[in-house]
């Protein structure tokens, strides 16, 4: 029987990760799990929660907001499986999601990252399950809002796999970070998440670097988990700097120099285009004032998120 070291980062989400906790120990039931819960100083009651209704749980508390790369590196030294599976404390294992992955690992060994299909609490297709690497087609229909309008297009929404109903497998470029499989030998030849990502993109990183030495990640329809997302958040702004910052971490990091003011030119085009598209509506719907106040605080912020991380 194989071993994972589940990795649950937690941070100000009690409800949440307790459900997500309950959902791994209910619907796995082949393989050995070691669940490591890394609590990233959470001002709300996570901690006490994690404590009284699993105090068998190995709960490591950081004293201090590592961010998820940070988190997950340090869960994944405190284990040694054979797999490590990233779980986002915002997510539901239903239907032995678990045992179906790491069936599919030991089915495609040289796949090197694996991952299922997430799904909406209304149990509707979300497509964030896998996303192809960033590149200048991704992000130019992206700022002119074509990947939303033709998100069912592979061509315009190729960032997304916009044509794939994910009822079947698929090798992809990246597989998202919420339920991500990876062989711990892998993770050490790599060492881990690049923890200069604080928060998104990592796992898009990993993928790539994996990628490099060999292996293609690939996603298997018969694991499903439902995926809320962004609970961590409470804007759009906070969430939306965060993930642009990541983005050109990203391009900074693994495209040509010559490439670089490109590709961060079309991020800006794209917050630019958000930006005066929602102030434009809000002018004729006044209850849209919020949401473009919320583009606004991006787009002013636009060299904080340009530069990436330092």
């Amino acid at each position: 029987m194989s071993k994972v070291d589940i990795i649950l980062v937690s941070y100000n989400t009690a409800e949440y990760t307790v459900r997500a906790i309950e959902s791994v120990f209910e619907q796995t039931k082949q393989t050995d799990i070691n669940l490591i819960v890394v609590d990233n100083a959470s001002t709300d009651n996570s901690v006490e929660r994690i404590k009284q209704t699993f105090p068998d749980v190995k709960l490591i508390e950081t004293g201090a907001n590592l961010g998820f790369a940070g988190g997950v590196n340090v869960g994944a030294k405190a284990g040694d499986a054979e797999y490590i599976l990233l779980l986002n404390p915002d997510t539901v294992i239903l239907e032995g999601a678990i045992d179906k992955l790491v069936l599919f690992a030991e089915q495609h060994p040289q796949s090197g990252v694996w991952g299922g299909v997430t799904l909406n609490n209304d149990l509707s297709l979300n497509p964030n399950n896998a996303r192809a690497r960033i590149d200048f087609r991704t992000l130019l229909f992206s700022a002119l809002g074509l990947s939303k309008l033709f998100n069912k297009s592979c061509f315009f929404n190729h960032d997304n796999y916009g044509c794939w109903d994910r009822k079947s497998e698929r090798d992809v470029d990246v597989i998202t970070g919420c339920f991500f499989l990876t062989p711990r030998t892998l993770w050490e030849s790599l060492n881990g998440l690049d923890e200069t990502f604080f928060m998104y993109a990592e796992e898009a990183d990993y993928c790539i670097r994996a990628i490099e030495k060999g292996h293609q990640p690939r996603v298997t329809p018969t694991a499903r988990i439902i995926h809320h997302g962004g609970v961590s958040e409470v804007d759009l702004s906070g969430k939306m700097i965060k993930l642009l910052k990541g983005k050109s971490h990203f391009i900074k990091k693994h495209e040509p120099s010559w490439k670089q003011p490109i590709f961060k030119g079309l991020l800006l085009l794209h917050v630019f285009n958000k930006y005066i598209s929602s102030s434009l509506v809000a002018l004729i719907e006044k209850d849209k004032q919020a949401l473009s106040n919320e583009w606004r605080k991006i787009f002013k912020q636009r060299q904080s998120w340009l530069a990436g991380y330092q």
